[in-house]
């Protein structure tokens, strides 16, 4: 619910509804189920966009795959696009560049790393 609230009411009505609880469940037992599960997104300043999941699937599915072939499993048309988001997500610690890449005019080859796998993991559908 924070999230269909924020754009409309703003960050303090959202975190307001981060701290309700659910209909018909103990607060004790909420509280225990959140600090048993670890975030994967606890330190990352990022936001989750679906375009970013889709870019951690593809690279989870095809480790070692490049620019280009990342950005047409994930469907995305600019390369300009994908070449800015591997690189946030390398700043990030997601992923990893094992490749020669642009320094010696070879193709990139991008693995996830194990916060990637991890958060890729979590995001995965069920």
């Amino acid at each position: 619910m924070s999230i269909i609230v924020l754009p409309y009411l703003g960050g303090a009505a959202a975190s307001r509804e981060l701290k309700r609880t659910a209909a018909g469940l103990q607060p004790e037992y909420i509280q225990d189920r959140a600090v048993s599960r670890r975030d994967p997104m606890a330190g990352l300043k990022m936001r989750l966009t679906y375009r970013t999941v889709r870019v951690l699937m593809v690279v989870a599915k095809s480790p070692g795959a490049n620019n280009r072939e990342i950005a047409e499993r994930s469907d995305i048309s600019d390369q300009g696009q994908i070449s800015k988001l591997m690189s946030r997500l390398a700043r990030l610690e997601l992923v990893e560049n094992l490749g020669e890449g642009q320094e010696k005019g070879m193709a990139n080859e991008w693995r996830l790393t194990a916060l990637g796998a991890q958060l890729e993991q979590a995001t995965r559908p069920r």
